[in-house]
């Protein structure tokens, strides 16, 4: 019991130590932590058996339950990430909402399960082979992957148009229709040590931005141009109305980096009429100038 109220102060220290830029997701994140505490669980750690990106990688987790998919005999909770530089040695750590991996057979034992329903689960250590996305850049075509699609709880990729890859998160829980949330980190650089989360848009809603791909039936899905430097993300109402959010991007002026430039509106959802809105234009820094530029509505 000491060594879980342990964990605890530890992770709560850490998130107030984040500088997050939401202060209810940090309640939010620290509830859940609480919640698995008081069920008596102990944290598992995993720890990867190759570099990955340049790091080496271990994660403290804590089980909340099983994970609510569908077919799915795996665990899910809260985990603590943690990165250390190949070069610097310096450490980094990201907490992830909702992490999964499958168990070893021979760890399965630790666990303990009652008429199908995670009771609690013993500390244990498993090594882990880390599985990478099939193609090195996601998110390029909807059915890229096709099926029988792997779960990867987190994965780097440029999305900013920068050049450098950014941190990306994917959640275990699915939607219903497929596709799953994603949460994006900038590296850390010379500026900061840590992972700092992006939530400026398209960033902050990349819903679907790798498990939701290879879903024909995904409500939700996120897709990335490289050659015109797009962003969009793409929805779905119940009544059979399509809609997707399309964010441009271009060179800025006076960085060498890309800025967003632009977001359209391109939907069905009145009267199943295709309606077009530039909803909003960015300066050469990324800083909204105009909102609501234009519409037009033409027969869908």
């Amino acid at each position: 019991m000491k060594k879980t109220i342990l964990i605890f102060f530890l992770t709560f220290n850490l998130i107030s130590c984040a500088k997050p830029t939401k202060n209810e997701s940090i309640t939010n994140e620290t509830e859940i932590i609480k919640s698995n505490v008081t069920q008596g669980n102990n944290e598992i750690t995993i720890k990867y058996s190759t570099p990955i990106k340049g790091y080496n990688v271990s994660v403290k987790w804590l089980i909340r339950g099983k994970l609510e998919v569908h077919g799915s005999e795996n665990f899910s909770g809260p985990a603590m990430l943690t990165f250390e530089n190949l070069e610097t040695k310096e450490i980094s750590w990201v907490l992830h909402p909702e992490f999964t991996i499958d168990i070893d057979k021979e760890n399965l034992k630790y666990f303990t399960v009652k008429d199908g329903e995670f009771v609690k689960t013993q500390s244990f250590t498993q090594i882990s082979k880390y599985i990478k996305p099939k193609f090195d850049k996601v998110g390029t075509s909807k059915e890229e992957e096709g099926f029988g699609y792997t779960y990867i709880p987190f994965f780097f990729q440029d999305v900013d148009f920068d050049g450098k890859d950014e941190l990306i998160l994917t959640y275990a829980r699915t939607y219903e229709k497929g596709g799953s949330q994603n949460k994006i980190f900038k590296s850390p650089d010379y500026d900061s040590l840590e992972f700092s989360e992006m939530t400026n848009e398209p960033f902050n809603n990349f819903s679907g931005f790798y498990y939701g791909n290879p879903s024909a039936d995904a409500y939700s899905y996120t897709t990335i141009d490289y050659k015109n430097k797009t962003i969009t993300q793409h929805g779905a109402s119940g009544a059979g109305g399509n809609g997707e959010s399309i964010y441009e991007f271009k060179k800025s002026e006076y960085e060498d980096e890309y800025q967003l430039f632009k977001k359209t509106d391109i939907n069905n959802y009145e009267n199943r009429e295709v309606k077009e809105t530039t909803i909003s234009k960015y300066d050469s820094y990324g800083k909204e100038i105009i909102k609501v530029d234009k519409a037009k509505t033409t027969n869908g």
